[in-house]
C-alpha cells in the first residue's frame, strides 16, 4: 500500500510553433511552418507489472490535485499546485492536462495497459505531475480525436497539436520532450479544435467579442467547409460515425462527413446547448438547455438529446425545482445517459430518452453563483459511476451494472482529505479513452 505523500514540482516550459494563417476569408499572408522539440528533465519511476488493469482519479481542490486508486479509493498522491486548475484526457489514457490559466502540463496518473500480440500487460507506479509543460495564454479546451490531442488556447486563438503516443518515452515514461505543432486561428476567442482525418481540423470561428460558427480547415489553414450560422458557439461531442455536435445559443450543429447541419427547436429561439456529452459508439448527444438569455445564471429545468441521425433536438423536462450544472452531465453503458440533479439524484435514461431511473446518492443542494466554486461532478468508467460531494468532502461510487433495468447502487462513499472540484482520471475499461469534454459556462 502506497503511504499518502505531498508533491509540489516546479513547472518548465517547452516552446514549439508550426504558425499557420490564412484561415480566415481576408487576404491574410502565406503560412509559415516550423517544427520544434520542446525537451524537459523527467524523474525516471519504479515501473512494475500488475496482473489486472487499473482506473486513477484526480480530483483538484483548492491548492493542488488528489489522486485515487480507482479500485480501493485509496488516496495515492496528493500534488500541490496553486491556482483553479482544470483537468482533461490527454488521449492516451495515462495522462490528464492540468490546465492553469497560463500553462498546459501533463499529469502522469501511474498506470497503463500495453498491448503485446494476443495479451496485455499491466503497468501501476507512482502519479506525478511532470515538468512537461506548455505555455498557453488563458487555457481552455483540449480535445483528443483521431491519434491527435489539440490544446486551445484561447487569449491568441491558437492551438497546440500533438501525438499522445509520444507522451511515453520507451522506458515507459513520460518522454522528456514532445513534438508540437501549433496552428494560429485567425482572432483570439474562447474556442475549441478538434482533430479530424488527414490532418484536418473541426474549428470555432470568432472573436473575443463574438463567437458565430464553425469551419473545418487543412494543415496549411485553408478552410474547406464552413457554417456561419452558430451564434455563441460552445462545447462540442463526438458521436458514432465520426460525427461532432457543437453547441449554439439557438440549437445545435452537427457535422459528419464534411456537411454541417443546423438542428433547432423553434418554440425556442434561444436555447443554449453549451455543454455536451457524448459516445463515440451512440448517434445520440446528451446536451444542457438553456432557455433565459437575459439570466445571471440559468438553473434549466430540462435538458435535450440531439440525434445525429434524423437531425433533431428533444428537449426532456425535469421535475419541477429539480436543476444540474455543466458538471452534471455523463454517459453511461450501453449509450445510457446519466445527469447529476440538485436534488442529491443520479438519474438516467437510456439511449433512445427513455426514462431509467434514478438513484439517491447525497443531499440537496443548490449550484453557486460563481462558476468555479466547487459542486457535485461525475466521472465514469465502464461500469462505474464517480460522484464527488463537496458539501461533506465524499466521494461516492456507484455500479451502474444494472442501469438497463432501471437501478444503480452506491456501494462506497469514501471521505475525502480535501473538498474536491473538478474531477477526471483514466480508465481501466479502455486502453484508448475518447471522450468528450465538457466544459464551464460561462
Amino acid at each position: 500500500m502506497l503511504t499518502p505523500r505531498r508533491v509540489f514540482i516546479p513547472t518548465m516550459t517547452c516552446l514549439t510553433a508550426l504558425i499557420i494563417s490564412g484561415c480566415g476569408a481576408t487576404p491574410t499572408p502565406a503560412p509559415s511552418a516550423t517544427t520544434e522539440t520542446g525537451s524537459t528533465s523527467t524523474q525516471n519511476t519504479t515501473i512494475s507489472e500488475a496482473s489486472s488493469p487499473s482506473s486513477r482519479l484526480a480530483l483538484t481542490y483548492d491548492g493542488g490535485i488528489m489522486i485515487l486508486d480507482g479500485k480501493t479509493f485509496e488516496v495515492l498522491t496528493t500534488i500541490d499546485k496553486e491556482g483553479f486548475l482544470r483537468l482533461q484526457p490527454a488521449g492516451d489514457n495515462r495522462h490528464l492536462v492540468v490546465a492553469d490559466g497560463s500553462n498546459y502540463t501533463m499529469l502522469d496518473l501511474g498506470a497503463w495497459t500495453q498491448e503485446h500480440g494476443d495479451h496485455n500487460h499491466y503497468y501501476p507506479t507512482t502519479p506525478s505531475l511532470t515538468q512537461l509543460t506548455f505555455p498557453a495564454d488563458k487555457t481552455g479546451h483540449v480535445i483528443s480525436s483521431h491519434g491527435k490531442a489539440a490544446m486551445f488556447a484561447d487569449g491568441t486563438g491558437t492551438f497546440q497539436v500533438y501525438n499522445p503516443a509520444q507522451l511515453t518515452d520507451e522506458s515507459q515514461n513520460t518522454a522528456s520532450s514532445l513534438e508540437l505543432q501549433t496552428v494560429t486561428l485567425p482572432a483570439a476567442h474562447h474556442g475549441f479544435a478538434i482533430p479530424l482525418d488527414d490532418d484536418r481540423y473541426l474549428v470555432s470561428r470568432g472573436t473575443e467579442e463574438s463567437r458565430t460558427g464553425a469551419a473545418v480547415i487543412d494543415a496549411q489553414g485553408n478552410v474547406l467547409s464552413e457554417n456561419k450560422d452558430c451564434p455563441g458557439i460552445h462545447g462540442q461531442a463526438q458521436a458514432a460515425n465520426d460525427t461532432y455536435t457543437l453547441g449554439c445559443q439557438d440549437g445545435a450543429l452537427i457535422y459528419t462527413k464534411g456537411t454541417f447541419t443546423k438542428v433547432t427547436n423553434p418554440q425556442d429561439p434561444y436555447s443554449r446547448s453549451g455543454n455536451q456529452a457524448g459516445d463515440p459508439d451512440s448517434p445520440i448527444v446528451l446536451a444542457d438547455y438553456k432557455t433565459d438569455q437575459a439570466a445571471e445564471l440559468e438553473r434549466p429545468e430540462q435538458f435535450a438529446l440531439i440525434n445525429t441521425i434524423t437531425k433533431e433536438r428533444t428537449k426532456i423536462a425535469l421535475p419541477e425545482g429539480v436543476s444540474y450544472t455543466f458538471r452534471s452531465l455523463a454517459r453511461g453503458p450501453e449509450g445510457s445517459h446519466l445527469l447529476l440533479t440538485t436534488d442529491g439524484q443520479l438519474r438516467f435514461w437510456a439511449e433512445d430518452g427513455t426514462e431509467l431511473g434514478s438513484v439517491d446518492i447525497m443531499d440537496s443542494w443548490t449550484e453557486s453563483e460563481i462558476w468555479q466554486d466547487p459542486r457535485p461532478a461525475i466521472w465514469v468508467d465502464g461500469e462505474t459511476a464517480y460522484v464527488t460531494d463537496p458539501a461533506t468532502k465524499k466521494l461516492h461510487v456507484v455500479s451502474l451494472a444494472k442501469i438497463a433495468d432501471g437501478t444503480a447502487e452506491v456501494f462506497a462513499s469514501i471521505d475525502l482529505p480535501e473538498v474536491p472540484n473538478e474531477i477526471n482520471g483514466i480508465s481501466r475499461a479502455a486502453e484508448l479513452v475518447t471522450t468528450t469534454e465538457v466544459d464551464s459556462d460561462h
